[in-house]
Formats: C-alpha cells, sequence, structure tokens
C-alpha cells in the first residue's frame, strides 16, 4: 500500500510527514530514477516524521533543491538523464547540505568516489528501512548540533581560526569550503590538540554511528579534510596518521 501522502503519477511527489514532534523532522529531497524506489524511500522517512519531495526525473533536482530548500538529499548514483556524482558535485558549488547516495553498487571504490567528491555517506540497496531511517537522522542530527558545543568560542592556531559560533574554518583572510561534516571533524581534532582519536572515537564522537560500523568512512572524510587543509594552505596544523591506531591534529612550530 503506498502512503496516503504519495502522488503516483507524478514525477516530483511530496510526501506528508506520518504525526510525530516536529522538532525530529527535516525537509528531505529524494532523487532516484527508480520511482519504485523512490517511493518507498520516500514513504519510509515520511514515516519517520520528515516532509518528503521524491522526483524521478534527475534534470530537475536543482530547480526542486532551490524551491523545496532541503535539509537533506539522498541521490542515487545511476540515473539515465543525469548521474547522481554529477548532482553531488553541482550541490556541493551551491550548499553544504547533508548528502546520502543510495546504489545497488555498493563496492569500496564507488563508496570512496561518492564521499571524494562530497558526500556524507553511503547506503547500498538493498538497504534496511529502519537503517535508512536511523542515518538519515544521524546526519539531520549531527548538521543541527556540530555547533552547539562552546557557542561563541574560537580554536586558534596562529592565523587559523576554527569559529565554533559562524562555524567557519578561516585560514588568513580564506573561507575553507568545508561541509558540516568535515567541520565537525576538524573541530573534534582540534578540540584536544595531540590526542590520537581512533577510527571509532570519530564514527560515534562525529557520525553519531556505533563503533566498528564503517571505518572507511573516517579514513575517506580524514583524507578529503587534509586536502582543503593543504590546498588553503593551513601552515599551523596538519593531520597526523597514528598508525593501527587512528588520527591526530598537531601544531606546526611556527
Amino acid at each position: 500500500m503506498p502512503h496516503a501522502g504519495l502522488s503516483l503519477h507524478m514525477l516530483d511527489q511530496e510526501v506528508a510527514p506520518a504525526a510525530r514532534p516536529a522538532a525530529l523532522g527535516g525537509r528531505i529531497l529524494v532523487v532516484d530514477d527508480d520511482r519504485d524506489v523512490a517511493q518507498l524511500v520516500g514513504t519510509v522517512l515520511a514515516e519517520a516524521g520528515h516532509q518528503v519531495r521524491a522526483i524521478t526525473d534527475a534534470r530537475q533536482a536543482m530547480d526542486s533543491f532551490n524551491e523545496f530548500h532541503p535539509d537533506l538529499v539522498t541521490l542515487d548514483v545511476l540515473m539515465p538523464s543525469v548521474d547522481g556524482i554529477s548532482l553531488c558535485l553541482q550541490l556541493r558549488h551551491n550548499s553544504d547540505v547533508p548528502i546520502l547516495f543510495l546504489s545497488a553498487k555498493d563496492d569500496p571504490p564507488d563508496r570512496v568516489v561518492g564521499l571524494r567528491i562530497g558526500a556524507d555517506d553511503y547506503l547500498g540497496k538493498p538497504f534496511d528501512n529502519d537503517e535508512l531511517a536511523a542515518r538519515v537522522e544521524a546526519l539531520l542530527r549531527r548538521d543541527r548540533i556540530h555547533g552547539d558545543h562552546g557557542k561563541d568560542r574560537q580554536l586558534r592556531f596562529g592565523r587559523f581560526i576554527i569559529d565554533l559560533a559562524s562555524l567557519q574554518a578561516i585560514a588568513g583572510d580564506k573561507q575553507l569550503p568545508l561541509t558540516p561534516t568535515e567541520f565537525k571533524l576538524l573541530r573534534t581534532l582540534a578540540g584536544e590538540p595531540g590526542r590520537v582519536f581512533t577510527r571509532d572515537d570519530l564514527l560515534v564522537g562525529v557520525w553519531s554511528y556505533e563503533p566498528g560500523s564503517d571505518t572507511r568512512l573516517v579514513d575517506v572524510h580524514v583524507g578529503r579534510l587534509r586536502k582543503k587543509l593543504e590546498q588553503a594552505p593551513v601552515t599551523e596544523v596538519s593531520i597526523e596518521t597514528a598508525r593501527g591506531f587512528g588520527y591526530r591534529l598537531i601544531e606546526r612550530q611556527r
């Protein structure tokens, strides 16, 4: 049975949220060329308390994004008109909204490509409905609260400033183009310089996931953050690998 709020005859579909406290819900844009999958994802997320717009024509994605102003986007990777990788790149040029890739291509190289170009997480098809809802809620929760701790404070390393109130990392007079996940990862490491954070520490603290659930997720995001620090360039700090353990941020001698 389709969800009562789902229109099956339209490419651009909105699913009304089920009765649930509004504070828990978000606005979700679902982009998937498979109508059945789009309906399933929309229904699962609507029943979890979110307002969902599901589209099956990827060419409409950017217009829908600009009109709907979602809090999170789920993208299919393989679509005939515009693929998810291209859409992710377009979105990252204009927004730091959390992006969750959903795709049948679940082998490690494809996961890494998706994460490296700016996605926050990746879930393979077929997926468990409860896991989908949990991952979406974790991304939304992280996006909403990642600046709550230490508001109106700054972490300073010479001319490199991590502003916890404005959620910006600034190298000299240049703002680093960080996603919410990258900012929280940086803030976590910079909050205790020199401390080695295990991959499980970061999975729990940054992603709100269970220990051991996806350590590759940590490695890819650390690699992406390192690259942005180097390109800025940030000379005051660097992220070191503690082999066999995890990562730490160190202050460089000036």
